[in-house]
């Protein structure tokens, strides 16, 4: 993030609770004359006084979301994370031909896998995965035309998804949670794009996602962190019993991109998951665009 576009990441978190920014003065000690310059895009003052860690503590941010807030004030730009090429060498990242060679991989995989961008836009998906959430056609439907329309925040929250009706009824307001809270540190880099304030702007509306606003204030106030989330144990006759982890794809000029892998926790789920693989056999779609111009 450039100087002005860590400014717009301050004021969205600071209007996240609600708040004025003499309030988020009171409360980080910070004066609002430094808070001020910062949104404006001032960054001199950035390492006085421990700012950075006053500007953390006074936002409540979680330590997962403090380590990306941190990064994003070192000014670094995506393009800037990636090493240029030798002059020498005519490499350039493609990202079609990337998603290609991606996407004919994880077909292949026997478990469930998805992959995501910054904004937890779903890319690409093998099918296993998709007969593991058999999701409804109806949330499929013109979804390539919706703003979040393959976001993972609108499997979850859409009336239309299938999401409760897959888990434990007793778990369905914890993982909202979970997701939430992965949502909001996920794309904690890219709070300054305009994707992302229409992304948001349309999750937070209570017509189209009656229960997302309720998980999105409830995890600006919860006391408890993310730097650890303990996997639940799992019950023995739950057939959708799984732990998703994740891991760094790749690194691109247009943002990180993230592996996810379904992993079963019982027998049930793994031999469930096993009919799947092989009834759907291999294969992969690909959804949201990735570089998207939107998310420039």
């Amino acid at each position: 993030m450039n100087r002005f576009e860590f400014g717009i990441l301050v004021a969205s978190l600071r209007k996240d609770m609600r708040w004025s920014q003499k309030e988020l003065a009171e409360r980080s000690g910070v004066d609002i004359s430094a808070i001020s310059n910062i949104e404006r895009g001032e960054r001199r003052m950035l390492l006085k006084d421990n700012l950075l860690v006053k500007l953390a503590d006074g936002l409540h941010l979680t330590s997962m979301e403090r380590m990306e807030f941190l990064f994003t004030a070192s000014g670094v730009t995506e393009v800037e994370k990636v090493r240029k090429n030798n002059v020498l060498t005519k490499d350039q990242f493609n990202a079609k031909a990337f998603l290609k060679e991606t996407g004919e991989h994880i077909a292949c995989v026997t478990l469930p896998v998805l992959v995501t961008d910054a904004f937890c836009d779903i890319l690409l998906a093998n099918h296993c995965l998709i007969g593991f959430y058999n999701v409804s056609p109806e949330l499929l439907q013109n979804a390539d035309t919706l703003i979040g329309g393959y976001n993972t925040m609108r499997y979850i929250f859409d009336p239309h998804s299938n999401f409760p009706e897959t888990i434990d009824g007793n778990d369905l307001e914890r993982l909202a949670l979970i997701n939430v809270r992965y949502f909001r540190r996920r794309t904690m880099q890219v709070r300054s794009k305009p994707y992302f304030a229409k992304l948001l702007a349309e999750l937070l509306d209570s017509g189209k996602y009656p229960s997302f606003e309720r998980s999105w204030k409830k995890v600006l106030f919860e006391d408890n962190d993310d730097f650890a989330l303990q996997i639940q144990k799992p019950d023995p006759n739950n057939a959708h019993s799984f732990v998703a982890t994740e891991s760094l794809l790749a690194l691109t000029p247009f943002g990180e991109l993230y592996l996810h892998q379904i992993l079963p926790l019982n027998r049930k789920t793994a031999d469930r998951i096993k009919k799947i693989s092989k009834a759907v056999g291999e294969g992969y779609e690909q959804f949201a665009a990735f570089p998207d111009k939107r998310k420039q």
